[in-house]
């Protein structure tokens, strides 16, 4: 039987004095820095082996861990099941301290479930706004000026999700301002070609072994492909020093994902 007073509430308690953050439309324009957090699970093989008692108690207990972090941070829920043998789930959290993440996670790891967890990856992130996307001369063109904008909107909502952690070359920080920005401006003008396709790019220099996190949200893998293949072609392309693990992400409310991978 588990406690009245499960061992996870304590750090609960200690979130309530967070703030809960909003999701700017535009995050390439937004001034407002947020942290991003993308935790991915892996459910151990004991768990399949507690009585189904147990097991149905344990995942009453996540459902609840998850909607109550949720009043101060954001939590989205994804499924990873099958899509990847490394891992079961991913758990993308928004704060606006390093704490609120700390603390989701001490909270994670005193439940019961967490005891049949392992975090197979990490991917910590701060929001900026991009250096490529001042604001445009008089003399641009219209069509220059809506490529570098970036105005594609995040919603957050597409059924597929996808986490592309990557590190630039040296040779990239070498070559004059305007020329790499002529190259990102032909990359947003790639991109702009799939408005299905939305991007969100976030920054792990300083902070992680990696110095930015792209997720893209898609309607459809197979536009997200072409939008990749696109991708791989633009002058940019050579100065990518790593692009990998590429993670492919299912969106599903928290009791859905409770369900599917408990």
């Amino acid at each position: 039987m588990l406690e009245t007073k499960p061992m996870w509430m304590k750090y609960a308690e200690m979130a309530e004095t967070l703030e809960r953050p909003q999701l700017p439309r535009n995050i390439h324009k937004s001034t407002e820095r947020l942290i991003f957090c993308y935790q991915f699970y892996k459910v151990r093989p004991e768990w399949w082996q507690l009585p189904e008692s147990e097991r149905e108690e344990g995942k009453r207990e996540f459902l609840e861990l998850l909607r109550t972090f949720d009043r101060w941070l954001i939590v989205r829920t994804y499924s990873t099941l099958g899509l990847k043998a490394t891992t079961d789930f991913m758990l993308w959290l928004v704060s606006k301290e390093m704490r609120g993440v700390e603390l989701f996670t001490a909270a994670l790891q005193h439940s019961f479930v967490g005891r049949y967890l392992d975090r197979t990856h990490t991917y910590l992130t701060l929001t900026r706004p991009s250096i490529y996307l001042r604001q445009a001369r008089q003399q641009q063109s219209t069509q220059t000026q809506t490529a570098e904008h970036g105005e594609q909107e995040f919603t957050g909502d597409a059924p597929y999700f996808f986490i592309y952690p990557f590190t630039k070359t040296h040779e990239w920080y070498q070559l004059p301002y305007e020329q790499r920005r002529e190259m990102m401006i032909e990359h947003f003008r790639i991109g702009n070609q799939f408005p299905t396709v939305r991007t969100y790019t976030s920054y792990s220099i300083g902070l992680d072994d990696y110095e930015f996190v792209v997720a893209f949200e898609a309607e459809d893998p197979n536009e997200f492909q072409e939008c990749v293949m696109r991708l791989r072609e633009a002058k940019a392309r050579p100065y990518t020093l790593a692009d990998t693990p590429l993670w492919t992400c299912l969106k599903r409310t928290t009791e859905e994902l409770v369900d599917l991978v408990l």
